[in-house]
């Protein structure tokens, strides 16, 4: 199994996205603010984020959010496994 990488934009701010990772990632931990890692049965999972400026539509404006998945020995199923466990997480309804 090689390296993966997966790039999502995610329109919330670090504070948001980090609040919420102890629950996606039990057994990680954070390197730095910017940088959590998870390494487990000899696997490793890092997760490295910046900011990017806010989008602005009008009046509204949108924190936007760069993060980085790197998957080092995982397979594609648990990489696709590990994303929609993400995407419902961090899933924000409106209506």
């Amino acid at each position: 199994m090689a390296k993966s990488i997966v790039v999502k934009v995610l329109a919330m701010t670090q504070g948001d996205f980090v609040r919420h990772l102890p629950v996606l990632l039990p057994d990680g931990y954070s390197v730095d603010a910017e940088t959590w890692l998870l390494n487990e049965s000899g696997r490793m999972l890092t997760i490295r984020m910046n900011s990017n400026a806010d989008r602005v539509l009008g009046k509204l404006r949108l924190p936007q959010l760069r993060v980085e998945f790197e998957f080092d020995a995982y397979s594609e199923q648990e990489v696709d496994v590990f994303m929609c466990r993400l995407s419902r997480l961090y899933h924000r309804g409106g209506g």
